[in-house]
């Protein structure tokens, strides 16, 4: 076996290793988040593996993106529930963790929209006051027309 041979299959030896080793991390992790989400919410009922700082978690009917956060020395686990979109129905990740019953139960109380629907909701013009004041405006024009003035 030539350099160029020996170089070659050393290196598919290294990246099936880095992939093994990129694997068994993702489970490690997709157990540890499955662990801690039982201790917060109770049971899980599938926990599937994304990578060695996702994993997806579903119970009882709910989906969580569980992720790795690091603070300084510190390791966390925030869970993202996935929800439908109160416009479009499309069910996306929602951007903030819950990390007790009281956030998902706000979470899916509330009115949530997705990132695309959030970028065509035109921004809101006036306030009811607002509104108010223009109708007032207008009734104080009609009253100085027909006074003459």
């Amino acid at each position: 076996m030539n350099l160029r041979e020996k170089a070659i299959k050393a290196a598919k030896e290294y990246k099936e290793r880095k992939e093994k080793e990129k694997r068994e991390a993702a489970k490690q992790f997709a157990e540890r988040a499955k662990k801690e989400f039982e201790e917060t919410f109770g049971e899980a009922l599938d926990v599937k593996p994304i990578s060695e700082s996702q994993a997806k978690i579903i119970a009882d009917g709910l989906t969580f993106i569980a992720r790795k956060k690091r603070v300084e020395y510190a390791e966390y686990i925030n869970f993202y529930p996935q929800i439908e979109c109160s416009h479009c129905g499309k069910l996306f990740t929602y951007q903030y963790p819950c990390n007790n019953l009281v956030d998902v139960g706000m979470t899916l109380t509330k009115e949530v929209v997705c990132d695309a629907c959030r970028e065509d909701i035109p921004p809101a013009t006036k306030s009811s006051a607002e509104h108010v004041l223009d109708l007032l405006a207008e009734i104080l024009e009609i009253v100085k027309y027909e006074r003459g003035e």
